[in-house]
């Protein structure tokens, strides 16, 4: 039988009745990582951080300022909410900064270009980010 949405959804319910949404944790058969008790040790009440995906996400890109770079993350993204290593709430907010970073590619690509033409009118201040960003583009 197929796994539906709700087979793979945390199977805590609080005092009230109401069923927690959280993704069941990969590793439980029923609970999410916090209910199990793996982000919170209930003993100790020491905290134990959620596990750190950003160097799968990223991969080898160093950062966002090219389409390539940002398509290669939306496809790790998309690995990771089909894996359930994500929940799809999360994967929707990088969704939508994914988003964000396409459409700000051409003026970043337009402010570098700018910069290495004529780097003399511009500001000192603007002049210092544009510089720092052209050398992270040149990486």
């Amino acid at each position: 039988m197929p796994n539906t949405d709700s087979d793979r959804r945390c199977q805590h319910k609080d005092a009230g009745g109401k069923r927690c949404r959280m993704l069941r944790a990969l590793d439980h058969p029923s609970l999410c990582a916090q209910h199990a008790g793996w982000l919170t040790d209930r003993d100790t009440g020491e905290q134990h951080p959620p596990e750190d995906l950003t160097a799968e996400l990223l991969g080898p890109v160093g950062d966002f300022r090219t389409i390539t770079a940002i398509n290669y993350a939306l496809g790790k993204l998309a690995l990771l909410v089909a894996s359930h290593r994500i929940s799809t709430k999360e994967a929707a907010i990088l969704g939508y900064l994914f988003q964000l970073l396409l459409q700000t590619v051409p003026g970043v690509n337009h402010e570098i270009s700018i910069t290495k033409i004529d780097r003399t009118n511009s500001s000192d201040g603007l002049r210092h980010v544009l510089q720092q960003t052209a050398s992270l583009c040149a990486r």
